[in-house]
């Protein structure tokens, strides 16, 4: 156990304890996010050791999702993944081209024109993708409580301004429409102005039997980080779509942890999708 008092380096354990803790109250700060600078517990960190064998990976995945597509368990903790984080320990010499293992992000071509993520408990799905007449890159964010009711949908983006939410679609269910989905289905049934929707792409395309045969979104670069000994590695746990690579011969080991922050609570009048 992480924790514990009588196994390991435990001075070791605690040094990193307290610069982990140092960078939660400087990312805190430098992004706006002041719900992440709370006294570390059960419910708003998680911190853990990994080790990856001889070719194990880890396929494409975002680390958390909209509370309304998650089911059951979207509305049953008090918080959600924020910013992930990792530290490798491998031993010197890896060599990315021949030991593997790299983390490979799905990064924006073009930076977001606004802060990506959340918004106001409203996390991020997906993309507008620029164009000649509006060449920013918006993200798409999912109100999941219209109404004060969970399950009552609708999607947006910031104002020019950043000011008030611009809504793409009318209301719709959660229930089935976000969990049997495409890109297709968002662009031409729920956004409704077609030069709006034609630029939709989500963030994680939802994973289904097609998912294989869906188009990459050229929006996207990938970058691959290597996983030398004592690299620092912090992202977005929302925004950004990233995998492990297979490793060869050698073990991949890091400390890896995410912060959280609150989510939205539970809607008191509405119903919760089940």
């Amino acid at each position: 156990p992480f924790v514990s008092s009588t196994l390991g380096d435990v001075d070791g354990r605690r040094r990193l304890t307290s610069t982990i803790a140092a960078l939660r109250s400087d990312l805190a700060r430098s992004l706006d996010r002041p719900g992440l600078d709370t006294p570390d517990g059960g419910d708003n960190h998680e911190i853990s050791f990994t080790r990856f064998g001889p070719g194990a990976m880890l396929a494409r995945h975002v680390d958390e999702h909209h509370e309304e597509v998650k089911g059951r368990a979207g509305w049953s903790r008090p918080t959600r993944r924020s910013i992930s984080w990792l530290i490798y320990l491998n031993e010197e010499g890896w060599d990315a081209e021949s030991d593997g293992g790299q983390l490979r992000t799905y990064e924006r071509r073009v930076p977001s024109a606004y802060p990506v993520g959340s918004r106001d408990g409203d996390l991020q799905i997906g993309w507008l993708k620029p164009t000649s007449d509006d060449p920013r890159e918006r993200p798409v964010f999912l109100d999941g409580r219209r109404g004060g009711v969970s399950g009552k949908c609708a999607l947006y983006v910031d104002s020019d301004d950043g000011g008030r939410n611009v809504y793409l679609t009318k209301e719709f269910d959660a229930d089935p429409y976000l969990l049997l989905t495409s890109d297709f289905f968002v662009q031409n049934l729920l956004i409704t102005e077609h030069n709006l929707g034609s630029r939709f792409h989500y963030l994680e395309q939802p994973k289904s039997g097609l998912t294989a045969y869906l188009k990459a979104d050229p929006g996207e670069r990938t970058k691959d980080v290597a996983p030398l000994g004592g690299t620092l590695v912090a992202f977005d746990s929302v925004a950004l779509p990233h995998e492990v690579l297979p490793t060869a011969s050698r073990e991949r080991w890091a400390a890896s942890g995410w912060f959280h922050e609150r989510q939205q609570p539970a809607p008191a009048g509405g119903r919760i999708i089940l």
